[in-house]
């Protein structure tokens, strides 16, 4: 048995060659594009490509945006808006020259479910991932299945209000994100946010970024306070880029210790195993564990 798995993002569509065992047997990325049609012709290629040799027995795709995967639509799509409100699967469907199994999952979900098949989360039925990037995400897993929601925007933790209290109500895309803390770190060196990396910061001794890496990982302890205290997970996992760091972790230990009441709900804190890979590798147990049950 063979499996075909896509991670879908608004710059690249990424995809990987699964053999049953789990093995990663061959990937690459094609440009995502932005035209409808285009769009589900390039995938078909690539899974007629690998059908054609390997027989699949099924699709996985990782998706950006608020994703109903029961039936297979992405309400909203993420950056690639024109396709809000169309159902991925079916539109796929209609270009295979046979049917072939598809799954479709939101792309955090599917990072947790890489997490808790193959990665750090492995032996958990109740996992929470949050990815620090440009903004927040959230992936959850309870029960070890994936937790969509009522209206399958579940796990929308960038939204977290953390701050209300100036200049309006700030959620934690814009105080706690990577984006964030680069940006503080430009307006701190009268520089461009551009030129700036999350690396960059990490290695700034300097008191005044010591203080705002103090700041920042506060905010992002919050919100995985707060995600503890609601969801009562057996493992919080850390990912995106800044996660490679090895200064973050226990930044964000010492912040969670500064909470009064981690004590009473602290669960372990964790790095994620993969990264770039993760689409991939979760879209792959997506689609398996669909297929065959």
């Amino acid at each position: 048995m063979s499996w075909l798995s896509f991670d879908v993002g608004g710059t690249f569509i990424k995809y990987g060659y699964f053999a049953d065992t789990g093995e990663l047997l061959d990937k690459g990325k094609v440009p995502t594009p932005y035209e409808v049609d285009h769009f589900f012709t390039q995938l078909a290629a690539i899974v007629e490509k690998y059908d054609e040799s390997a027989n699949l027995n099924g699709v996985g795709i990782s998706f950006p945006g608020f994703i109903d995967g029961r039936q297979g639509i992405a309400i909203m799509a993420g950056a690639l808006t024109a396709l809000h409100g169309w159902n991925i699967k079916k539109a796929l469907a209609e270009k295979l020259p046979r049917s072939l199994p598809i799954a479709l999952a939101n792309d955090a979900n599917c990072a947790a479910l890489a997490e808790l098949y193959q990665g750090n989360g492995q032996g958990c039925q109740d996992l929470v991932l949050v990815t620090l990037g440009t903004g927040i995400g959230c992936g959850l897993i309870f029960g070890g299945q994936i937790r969509e929601g009522h209206r399958f925007r579940a796990g929308e933790s960038g939204m977290m209000l953390i701050d209300s209290s100036h200049a309006g109500f700030k959620t934690a895309h814009e105080l706690a994100s990577t984006r964030a803390l680069v940006t503080n770190y430009g307006a701190l060196r009268g520089t461009s946010p551009q030129k700036v990396t999350g690396e960059m910061v990490f290695e700034d001794d300097t008191p005044d970024v010591q203080d705002l890496l103090t700041d920042w990982s506060q905010k992002v302890a919050t919100v995985l306070f707060n995600l503890v205290v609601t969801l009562d997970p057996e493992k919080i996992l850390v990912g995106g880029g800044v996660s490679l760091n090895p200064k973050l972790l226990p930044l964000l230990h010492q912040a969670l210790h500064r909470i009064p009441s981690w004590p009473d709900f602290q669960v372990p804190v964790e790095t994620c195993q993969f990264y770039n890979d993760a689409g991939l590798i979760g879209a792959y147990h997506l689609i398996k564990k669909e297929a065959v049950s």
